[in-house]
């Protein structure tokens, strides 16, 4: 596994994007629906968005490529998705960037992304605590909602929420 990248991420109207490049632009029937809110993410296999939690929008957010899938027990939410890269290039930002938080070169192909996630829901205020953090500060707050995304070669088999704890069963 090889990290690539970790940054703050404002993830406005609570959506993550992962996406080949950051100036594309949604194509009708692409954006968010029912069916799209309950299988936890939208967009097309180059351009990702994934659904998040927290009211601050304020999340901590690593980028891994890896051979393997996260182990399903380590994570509260895993959202798997189909992800594919004609550029070679990996970009994690807001639905509302010019300028991802993130940036990598994973050669192009098709591609698995996880998005795991913790404490779901969970953000500062919603602690009692007020003020900004620092991006190291924010970091090592492992007790808010934060993501590690892993990038793994290769096409899904299925795609959607392979864990959520908050689901209903």
């Amino acid at each position: 596994m090889v990290r690539l990248g970790a940054a703050r991420l404002f993830a406005s109207h609570y959506q993550i994007v992962v996406c080949d490049d950051p100036l594309r632009r949604l194509r009708d029937g692409e954006n968010w629906n029912d069916e799209k809110v309950r299988q936890g993410f939208a967009g097309a296999p180059s351009f990702r968005m994934i659904g998040t939690e927290a009211d601050l929008n304020d999340h901590w957010i690593e980028l891994y490529q890896s051979e393997q899938p996260p182990p399903l027990d380590d994570w509260q939410r895993v959202t798997c998705v189909h992800f594919r890269s004609s550029t070679g290039q990996v970009h994690v930002m807001s639905v509302v960037d010019y300028v991802p938080v993130i940036s990598a070169a994973i050669g192009q192909g098709d591609y698995t992304a996880y998005i795991a996630g913790q404490n779901l829901g969970i953000d500062r205020l919603s602690l009692g605590g007020d003020g900004r953090l620092t991006d190291a500060e924010l970091a090592a707050r492992k007790d808010l909602e934060w993501y590690r995304i892993f990038v793994v070669p290769g096409a899904p088999d299925r795609e959607g929420r392979l864990k959520d704890e908050q689901m209903s069963p």
